[in-house]
């Protein structure tokens, strides 16, 4: 179910402290708040989405989309200069995976000699309880980037969680138990999609793990009796294939399977410093060193170009978020009738206003209405106040004089534009507007609703 036990070097060590702190993040970070408020947060039901201190609501997905395109662009950038830094390093599949494996081998009492020769049953048992056990906790905080891991733990333990919660927290685990013990590298072998997008990412400067054959070939121990055949720094003694997860022998040259683990270069580097040869006969290195052509180029054109395109999302984020207003306003009429008439018989149109407050601090906005004269808005709350990152409804009237006489003023005939106006108490700088039309009973045929 394992590969061999990975040979302790510097890559081991760094790339265990390299684990230990994602798998932190990944367990503290729906926990963490700033100001009552989640630092990340994918909340559905609300309708909002929490990333880092900014609230963003369903009008703004294009932060969003932003932010994901900055990530896309960082995975392309960095893998054309470093190869899959990301599957090697950073992966969730891969670091829990070694943590995982880790723990098989510690239940299953493997040694520096590898595997015992049979595994006690309640060894077995013991594996897939602590397996099933920390699937359940992964399972959890990935619910948790949904649901507030406070709330979903008071549920759980009040017996009130909803049949929602339950399932996706039990899906969740499923997922995880299946992936991490079943499927493991197949994953990467088979299914990830970026190791399919490797080879249009990498040229012939981007740093890969690699077998430098000439150096190593040919393979064999070294006959020091005269006249024998020269041999290479390779010993083909094997280690490298044996400790690689996915099962490749990295010396038959670049492969989709290849995750950039490392653990390769920390075997052979082990039995290099054991025979007193150089290090690095396998190691992060490019193809044209490989080759001895020439240097490597660290800026060259897909470089230069993915970190443009980079450097242009991240502006456009920056912009988009300092001309972001910190409140909205939706205007929509009244669902169950366009326009009707007040008790003095004017013509009346309801509406509703949906106020958003974006910020993270209470604000109070007043109401006006701005449009041609004779119009009167009625607001049963004026201003209104809106709680931090959350909405309010205000339900308004809009009545429409009348001349003297009764009639309706010539200009009126058609569909009047109007336009709603809120302002922040405290700073009329923060103000937004949306229009809206009246219509009456003569002009229902022309827009009924806000913008």
């Amino acid at each position: 179910m394992f590969e061999a036990r990975p040979v302790e070097g510097a890559f081991r060590r760094l790339r265990w402290a390299a684990d230990g702190i994602l798998i932190a993040i990944l367990l503290v970070v729906p926990w963490i708040e700033i100001g009552g408020e989640p630092l990340v947060r994918l909340d559905v039901p609300a309708r909002q989405f929490h990333v880092f201190g900014l609230v963003i609501f369903p009008q703004e997905l294009y932060f969003l989309w932003l932010i994901v395109a900055a990530l896309a662009l960082s995975l392309f950038f960095f893998t054309a200069l470093a190869g899959r830094l990301w599957c090697g390093w950073a992966c969730p599949q891969t670091v829990l995976t070694d943590v995982y494996a880790a723990l098989a081998r510690r239940i299953e009492g493997w040694t520096r000699t590898g595997p015992p020769s049979r595994v006690a049953p309640w060894r077995r048992i013991a594996k897939h309880a602590v397996f099933l056990a920390l699937s359940l906790v992964l399972g959890f905080h990935l619910v948790s980037y949904f649901v507030g891991p406070r709330e979903l733990l008071a549920a759980l333990r009040a017996g009130s969680a909803t049949r929602t919660e339950l399932g996706f927290l039990a899906a969740a685990t499923g997922l995880a138990f299946f992936d991490l013990v079943i499927l493991r590298q197949t994953f990467c072998k088979y299914l990830c999609p970026y190791a399919r997008l490797q080879s249009v990412l990498f040229d012939r400067d981007t740093l890969v793990v690699a077998y430098d054959a000439l150096r190593g070939e040919p393979r064999g121990k070294v006959d020091k009796r005269a006249g024998a055949a020269r041999v290479g720094d390779c010993t083909d003694c094997g280690l490298c294939v044996a400790v690689c997860p996915t099962g490749i022998d990295i010396r038959k040259g670049q492969q989709l399977e290849c995750i950039a683990c490392t653990q390769c270069i920390d075997a052979c580097n082990g039995v290099m410093e054991k025979l007193g040869r150089a290090p690095d006969l396998i190691g992060y290195r490019s193809l044209v060193g490989l080759e001895r052509e020439r240097p490597v180029r660290i800026l060259r054109p897909r470089v230069v170009i993915y970190g443009a395109l980079l450097a242009t999302v991240a502006t456009a984020f920056v912009a988009a978020l300092s001309l972001r207003l910190p409140l909205d306003l939706t205007v929509a009429h009244n669902a169950t009738a366009l326009f009707g008439a007040a008790a003095d018989g004017r013509p009346a149109n309801a509406f509703v206003l949906h106020i958003q407050n974006r910020d993270r601090t209470d604000h109070v906005y007043r109401i006006e209405l701005e449009g041609p004269d004779g119009y009167e808005l009625v607001a049963g709350e004026n201003p209104v106040p809106v709680p931090a990152t959350a909405s309010r409804e205000a339900r308004v009237f809009v009545l429409r004089g009348r001349e003297d006489g009764g009639e309706e003023h010539p200009v009126w005939a058609g569909a009047a534009r109007l336009r709603f106006v809120i302002e922040e108490l405290g700073d009329p700088r923060r103000t937004v507007g949306r229009e809206a039309y009246f219509v009456s009973r003569g002009d229902a045929g022309g827009g009924t609703g806000g913008r």
